[in-house]
């Protein structure tokens, strides 16, 4: 039987620790790489995925179901993740570099037998991340957030609304102006008119 997220925070609130490694199961690894689009570290990621789960635990019992708890937890996130990039700043270190997700491990025997895992083709490949996460980059903060939450998380605009404290409508105008903006660099760059978002 599936329990909601909601529900699992609920009994988290309430001393629940299994109904709580069932949200962080559940979340880990997406939260991890929404944090890793916006730091560029994947590690720092991971520690900040960490100190996310640890703030959900410590407030579970002031939980209040009136938004989602995705985008509660997200809201958390996004907030320890712009901490994050201003203190980078003031280090003058450059950040919001690696916003384009990997992708799964790639195993050798599949190198071998798939024509995509050539270097040529790999090379390339790696060129065309590089131009996306350069253009990434010069998008300002909010629409760079807006866009990575609806393309890369998957979350409703009214979810990203919640979570950046905007309406719904500044969201969907945001991810629109994003897009424009990001073909437009992307064309630029020379990634042609069939650009792929994602």
């Amino acid at each position: 039987m599936f329990v909601s997220d909601e529900d699992l925070i609920m009994q988290s609130g309430k001393g629940d620790m299994s109904a709580f490694e069932l949200l962080v199961r559940r979340h880990q690894e997406p939260l991890i790489n929404y944090i890793h689009r916006l730091i560029n570290d994947y590690h720092r990621a991971e520690d900040l995925a960490q100190e996310t789960f640890l703030r959900v635990f410590q407030n579970a019992s002031r939980y209040q179901p009136t938004a989602s708890f995705k985008s509660w937890m997200y809201t958390i996130a996004t907030n320890l993740s712009r901490n994050e990039v201003r203190n980078r700043a003031r280090r003058n270190t450059y950040f919001f570099e690696d916003l384009v997700e990997d992708g799964a491990d790639i195993h050798e025997t599949s190198m071998m037998q798939d024509t995509r895992y050539q270097p040529d083709a790999l090379a390339e490949k790696e060129e065309r991340r590089q131009i996306v996460r350069k253009a990434l980059a010069q998008l300002p903060e909010n629409q760079r957030l807006a866009l990575t939450l609806v393309t890369y998380q998957d979350l409703r605009y009214e979810e990203v609304a919640d979570i950046l404290g905007i309406s719904e409508g500044a969201v969907k105008a945001l991810v629109h102006r994003a897009r424009q903006r990001m073909k437009k660099l992307l064309i630029k760059a020379g990634l042609g008119e069939n650009v792929n978002e994602k």
